[in-house]
């Protein structure tokens, strides 16, 4: 008996006495390199403010081949920031899906020495066990070693308890970071997702700059006409797209909507209104019909755009240089779909996909007919959507709803 306390001392000793020093150090490492990661964010993000401002007074310049060619010029310069930005992220985030990988293992190794412990003790008070009261006084020398085994014997007791709770609560912990880690790899998939999207409007920047000074010969006289002539065919597009809708709104039942609330859309993109849905001002001046089937929201270039509840892609296209340009349609579980227009860029997802509400489905740009980068947001009647053909690519229509009456 006396040899199998010794041992359970022992060990308990040497479990006490020998801590992971090496582990510890490297969490300790890693912390650093994410705190100069974190700073290293934080200095890009003061300079892409900068960027934005001036992408934001070349975009305001007249429109001219030379302030369009500063504007492509300005895009990248923020854009190539962002990727910077979200590069230390991905290099953030991999450094603390690291450090919870250590960590983790290091709460398995002390889960399996409070198992072992707690063995060890249980097998020791199983053996106490087998003697009888009569056996165990008559091995003692005096009753004051009996009186000692006794109170050894409760405080192993006690010490089986501590450990079990102990052991309990390292176990809870270490689910919460395996949990905290399988985030973190969900937000990696997302960054790297991010991080190729970037790269690709970029390059649809230079594409576009490319195709202006092909197109214009780098004179400011064919870029007017391009202009000109492309104001024409947008305004012919947007009388088809009213007349249809029109048609299509008067079959439906206003009743057969959900209610009209706050809260039943998210917002798609952080920004600001920049025009409402009807007969504005702005869009009797900008638009044959004078109508304007949905709400502009404008942030930044490049900015994630995010669906604005759960719900299942029916459609993604491109009306090329008029209407929406890129968009995508999502139907949702309430009799409504939304629409996104004037993507620079598409998210990770095809037509059949289902979104959850927040998901990134693309981001901001001024693809289509566009005064400037903004989303243009649309809610529709879902029984009455369908998605057309036409010349310039493929252009969804419905009977409209006002989208502020849901966000």
């Amino acid at each position: 008996m006396k040899k199998i306390t010794n041992i359970i001392c022992l060990l308990i000793i040497i479990s006490w006495l020998l801590p992971n020093i090496a582990s510890a150090s490297l969490i300790d490492d890693l912390q650093e390199q994410i705190r100069q990661k974190e700073e290293e964010i934080k200095q890009l993000e003061q300079q892409a403010a900068t960027y934005k401002k001036e992408l934001e007074t070349t975009q305001s310049a007249k429109n001219t081949l030379n302030n369009q060619l500063a504007t492509i010029a300005s895009r990248i310069k923020k854009l190539q920031n962002d990727i910077s930005i979200t590069s230390a992220r991905i290099s953030s985030t991999t450094l603390q899906i690291e450090g919870l990988s250590l960590d983790i293992g290091e709460k398995q190794n002390e889960i399996d020495k409070k198992k072992q412990e707690i063995s060890i003790m249980i097998q020791v008070l199983y053996e106490y066990d087998q003697e009888s009261l009569i056996e165990t006084i008559l091995m003692k020398n005096s009753l004051s070693d009996f009186v000692n085994q006794v109170h050894y014997l409760e405080s192993l007791q006690e010490n089986v308890l501590k450990n079990m709770l102990a052991l309990q609560e390292l176990k809870k912990n270490m689910e919460q970071e395996k949990a905290t880690a399988e985030y973190q790899r969900t937000q990696l998939a997302s960054l790297n997702n991010q991080l190729r999207n970037q790269k690709q409007i970029i390059d649809q920047e230079k594409q576009e700059k490319n195709y202006l000074l092909v197109q214009t010969k780098g004179q400011e006289k064919q870029y007017q006409t391009l202009l000109n002539d492309t104001l024409r065919k947008q305004q012919e597009i947007e009388q088809q797209i009213f007349d249809l809708e029109d048609k299509i709104k008067l079959t439906l039942d206003p009743s057969s909507m959900p209610e009209a609330r706050p809260g039943v859309l998210s917002w798609p993109l952080d920004g600001v209104l920049t025009q409402a849905y009807g007969y504005t001002a702005y869009s009797k001046k900008l638009y044959k019909a004078g109508f304007h089937n949905g709400i502009d929201i404008s942030s930044s270039y490049g900015e994630a755009i995010r669906a604005a509840r759960d719900g299942k892609v029916i459609g993604i296209g491109n009306c090329g240089r008029y209407a929406y340009g890129k968009w995508i349609l999502i139907e949702h579980d309430n009799k409504l779909t939304t629409l996104y227009g004037h993507f620079s860029s598409y998210g990770n997802f095809k037509t059949g996909d289902l979104v959850k509400r927040g998901d990134i489905i693309g981001y901001e740009g001024s693809t289509g007919y566009s005064t400037g980068p903004h989303l243009h947001f649309g809610v529709y009647a879902s029984e009455t959507v369908q998605i057309q053909k036409v010349w310039y690519g493929t252009v969804p229509i419905g009977a409209h709803l006002d989208p502020m009456k849901y966000l």
